[in-house]
């Protein structure tokens, strides 16, 4: 449980040009309260930058809050550094630190000029181990794939499935939409897509409610352990102003 409130905290650890292209801004910044129950554990930003030529930075920055951060006390952030070509997201970089108990380093960097049929090679080093592994044209790093999902919304798309580069495998990520609902939030009522990620364990869910009017942003994610807890993130506040 405590595994998945640090990452839902980063997920809790995306956008981009004209509307034509995908209907996001270029920059944005959101907060997130974690809860288990009515009990806050934590919160997190995400916020998106353009850094020039084309590129950009997305950031997931978590830590603990409330009176279950003692229990909580990893602060995790993940980086990636990415451009938009030929209709998709390509992954440049990806940086993961997770500071408390048990200190954790990991980077990715993506080389698409030494793959073959249009892949890449993806260098991976966690706590300073490096290895190489190949990887397809569509690849994506763990912390955009929420991007991708908020431009496939955008498209029309309904049912999408992305492969991620993962603790040195590919890993394919399943979502299914489930249907509209009205919600609630500190930003006000908002309209919301419900998408499921699919997993092969029936035992954990994960269901997003994402808001056409902050471009697809997920305004509302809720995980169910395999012990049946569940973790809920809310947002918060949302700007499009320059990340602070």
């Amino acid at each position: 449980m405590q595994l998945f409130a640090t990452r839902l905290l980063a997920l809790a650890c995306g956008w981009l040009f004209c509307f034509s292209v995908w209907a996001f801004p270029e920059q944005f910044s959101a907060t997130y309260t974690l809860t288990i129950g009515n009990i806050t554990i934590g919160q997190a930003k995400w916020s998106l930058a353009s850094t020039g030529a084309g590129k950009y930075r997305y950031d997931a920055v978590t830590f603990p809050k409330g009176p279950l951060s003692l229990f909580y006390k990893s602060h995790r952030s993940e980086h990636s550094e990415w451009r938009y070509e030929n209709g998709r997201i390509r992954p440049l970089q990806y940086r993961y630190n997770r500071g408390g108990k048990k200190d954790r380093k990991a980077r990715i960097v993506f080389d698409w000029k030494a793959g073959t049929q249009g892949g890449g090679i993806a260098i991976n080093t966690v706590n300073e181990e490096t290895w190489r592994m190949p990887v397809p044209s569509d690849v994506l790093d763990k912390n955009v794939y929420v991007l991708a999902l908020m431009r496939d919304l955008a498209r029309g798309r309904r049912d999408f499935e992305y492969r991620i580069a993962d603790g040195g495998n590919i890993k394919v990520y399943r979502f299914s939409f489930l249907g509209e609902e009205s919600l609630d939030t500190k930003l006000g009522p908002k309209k919301t897509l419900m998408v499921k990620r699919i997993r092969e364990s029936v035992t954990r869910e994960t269901t997003f409610w994402c808001a056409p009017a902050l471009h697809y942003l997920p305004v509302k994610v809720v995980h169910r352990e395999k012990d049946g807890t569940v973790i809920t993130l809310r947002i918060d506040e949302f700007g499009q102003g320059q990340p602070e």
